[in-house]
């Protein structure tokens, strides 16, 4: 089996709710996405998606995808999709760095792996069976009592597990933080996540503001180096999960090495797909880490992806995941949804993802080369 063609396409997804709030007044108002479709020589076919969240928040935007992947299109022609990783290998030999651009091609490749096997991603990867994986959802507002009317509608939308970005002013941040959890009780789990906003001094201030339970929640990125996060464990000694310092292997090591990665949240798109994504999560799994897997854009292609590759991860190591497809105006694939409640659940029979593009919808593509 030998790939024969790639063709790939470029979209905006915007927001359902008008934009999405990070640290530093960081705002956008919608994902842009690349999606692929790789095809081998007997017409199977598999299919990827990855993208950006504006240019502030990873060292990626969609220009640089789309010149990226048209570089790497040419050198997946003639490679046998069956062995994703040695694919990878002839990516990462033909374009150093820019793991971002290797994503979509990566993820396609596995899809078709899978497909070509007649076996459900989540079976090619090796797990137990299609089991859910819990969804979670962010929580802004700029004030406490506009955080509490939010938490309230994302219980009611059926989320269980929140997320309430952090990283401005600490004393502020922190009352927000105490608002939820005064607002949904004690069993429901909350991360406060940073982004890296704080800076070390700042990240202090908000965990003593939470008092000395830390109101049982997960501080997720606090600060923007893993020497700092390391630093802050002096005043916090409550569950610390790393996302923007995962970029590689040998990063989680390092951070496993600090202290600081009680979980980690590993974005296909920030480490170069699934390939990477692996050999991160089974290394975080043998050591009693917490993964959630990711990314930062897409619709239920991405959601689809996640939920195989969550449920390849031990189920006593996986933690959430969360569901874009919900989070934006329009979708770009036909099929199952991944969504189950406040779950996402992979297809359990259909090869590789189970889904199909909407041609119609992607119109034409920028990329289309062929063997």
């Amino acid at each position: 089996m030998r790939i024969t063609r790639v063709s790939a396409w470029s979209l905006h997804l915007p927001y359902v709710e008008g934009s999405y709030r990070m640290a530093g007044d960081r705002v956008t108002t919608g994902m842009d996405a690349v999606v692929v479709r790789v095809v081998a020589d007997d017409g199977t076919e598999g299919i990827g998606e990855s993208g950006t969240v504006g240019v502030t928040f990873d060292a990626q935007y969609l220009a640089g995808q789309v010149a990226g992947v048209s570089t790497l299109a040419p050198v997946l022609l003639g490679l046998d999709p069956r062995r994703p990783p040695a694919v990878h290998r002839a990516m990462n030999a033909a374009l150093t760095g820019h793991p971002y651009v290797k994503s979509p091609l990566d993820i396609a490749v596995w899809d078709l792996a899978a497909r070509a096997d007649g076996v459900p991603l989540w079976s090619r990867l090796g797990g137990d069976g299609p089991e859910p994986t819990p969804l979670y959802r962010p929580v802004q507002g700029v004030t406490p009592d506009e955080v509490r009317v939010k938490a309230v509608e994302r219980r009611a939308q059926g989320y269980e597990r929140l997320q309430v970005k952090v990283g401005d002013d600490p004393i502020v941040d922190a009352r927000r933080v105490l608002a939820v959890r005064d607002t949904v009780g004690p069993d429901v789990v909350i991360f406060a996540d940073a982004n890296c906003g704080f800076s070390l001094a700042d990240a202090r201030r908000f965990v003593r503001e939470l008092g000395h339970d830390g109101a049982g929640v997960y501080l997720e990125q606090p600060c923007a180096t893993l020497g700092e996060c390391a630093q802050l464990r002096t005043s916090w000694d409550g569950p610390m999960v790393m996302d923007e310092n995962i970029v590689s292997l040998a990063a989680f090591v390092e951070a496993r090495r600090l202290g600081v990665a009680d979980g980690i949240t590993v974005k296909l798109t920030r480490v170069g797909g699934i390939t990477p994504a692996v050999r991160i999560r089974d290394a975080a799994v043998e050591l009693g880490v917490g993964v959630t897997v990711e990314d930062a854009s897409g619709c239920n292609l991405a959601d689809m992806t996640f939920a195989h590759l969550n449920a390849s991860t031990p189920a006593a190591r996986r933690v959430h995941s969360v569901d874009f497809d919900s989070w934006v105006t329009l979708t770009h694939v036909v099929g199952p949804s991944a969504r189950d409640g406040s779950f996402l659940r992979p297809q359990a029979d259909l090869p590789g993802l189970g889904l199909s593009l909407d041609l119609e919808l992607l119109g034409t593509p920028f990329l289309d080369v062929s063997a």
